[in-house]
């Protein structure tokens, strides 16, 4: 299922392709590479010709265009890489500063790898099988990186969105009504319609918003720390399987995260939490990103990461699905990583056993896991059992209607 183009994959590709046009060119690569400049600014940097500044700026937009709609979450609040590039250019200068093989090449790797590993399942079979599992691999092969695309584009009207609401912001603050033009996103539909009104000259502007905006950011804050639960709906039915789920319960003095093996390889080095956008130009070239989820705007973190661990997530989350195309382990669903891990700590992620070893870990890592076939076949009978009574449910509650 490797090797396949989706959206992550695009988007990288175009961004190692822009670098190799800026490389060349030593004036443009030193203001590229320096945390000082802005790399869209109107002005050329030091050094760098005005026509080369410019031709270099274009591209960039074109790129943004093109790929700048990822999003972070589903919040207006939060920037996308249209509004903010600064999420990307950490790969960018990598890619600047780097001899790196790049996304064509490891895409090429395991293209070459799924055509031996397919030959070689399709000539163990014959016959109406072999027909029909070709037909099956086949379809999943040119179907499977479309969710990747489907969820990228998701954020195809956020820049729209956002400029829309920079506008509206801009005018509640030039009346007096917010401080800043993006409070305009903690304003309820409600609030809008009012305000709205009020600057159509119906009626007076509501007082008191800045001090309900700033109450509701105080939350916000307070809810990024929870822990989200690893499934949902949250019920009876749903609570008598919680065991079947890898992460458990974290004591304080615990050194051996589980979670769902995502990406295959083990891995030893230093732990970044990153909490959302704000902190990917701190994320460092061969660190183990840790995220209590990742979504499309994560994906530049990926190509120069050396690992992924998450509090939620498990093979068919994004998290999974793009590690495996990068070729770095990946552990999912940990619960609680991010609680129990800290930036800087020497960590070891082991995603073929689903496994994270933290700092000070007494356990040695083993060189080579893999899950022990009974806890696969639990697993996927209380799947079966978790269905067949879903459908009992449903069937069930048919008749009573009916």
């Amino acid at each position: 299922m490797l090797g396949s183009d989706s959206e992550p994959i695009r988007a990288e590709k175009a961004l190692f392709d822009l670098a190799a046009w800026a490389a060349p060119q030593a004036a443009l690569k030193a203001a590229l590479t320096s945390d000082d400049v802005d790399i869209l600014g109107s002005r050329p940097a030091d050094g760098v010709d005005d026509e080369v500044w410019h031709q270099w700026t274009q591209r960039f937009r074109d790129y943004l265009g093109a790929h700048g709609h990822v999003l972070f979450n589903l919040d207006f609040v939060n920037p996308v890489a249209a509004d903010d590039p600064s999420p990307i250019e950490q790969s960018l200068r990598f890619y600047l500063a780097n001899d790196a093989a790049g996304p064509y090449r490891r895409q090429q790797e395991l293209i070459a790898k799924r055509d031996e590993v397919t030959a070689t399942l399709l000539g163990r079979l014959h016959g109406p099988l072999r027909s029909r599992i070709s037909q099956l691999l086949g379809w999943a092969q040119r179907l499977g990186p479309l969710r990747e695309d489907a969820l990228a584009a998701m954020g195809l009207g956020w820049p729209t969105a956002r400029r829309l609401l920079r506008e509206l912001g801009g005018r509640l603050v030039s009346a007096g009504a917010i401080d800043e033009a993006m409070d305009a996103c903690w304003l309820s539909l409600a609030e809008v319609q009012r305000c709205a009104a009020a600057l159509d000259g119906y009626g007076e502007m509501p007082e008191g918003l800045p001090d309900q905006i700033a109450g509701r950011q105080a939350r916000a804050r307070g809810q990024r720390q929870v822990s989200p639960p690893q499934y949902l709906p949250k019920n009876k039915l749903m609570d008598a399987f919680e065991w079947m789920y890898p992460a458990k319960s974290s004591g304080e003095d615990v050194t051996v995260l589980s979670g769902t093996g995502g990406s295959g390889g083990l891995v030893t080095a230093r732990a970044r939490v990153v909490t959302g956008p704000e902190d990917f130009s701190t994320f460092q070239a061969g660190e183990v990103l840790v995220a209590s989820i990742t979504t499309p705007a994560y994906t530049p973190l990926f190509a120069i990461a050396s690992g992924v661990v998450t509090d939620i997530g498990g093979v068919l989350s994004h998290g999974s699905i793009v590690a495996r195309e990068y070729a770095i382990p990946a552990v999912l669903g940990t619960g609680d990583a991010t609680r129990m891990i800290h930036t800087g700590d020497q960590i070891t992620v082991d995603g073929s056993a689903g496994k994270v070893f933290l700092a000070g870990s007494s356990a040695a890592a083993p060189e080579s896991t893999r899950p022990a076939f009974g806890k696969r076949f639990w697993v996927l009978a209380g799947a079966g059992v978790l269905a067949s009574a879903m459908i009992v449910r449903r069937v069930l509650r048919g008749r009573r209607v009916g």
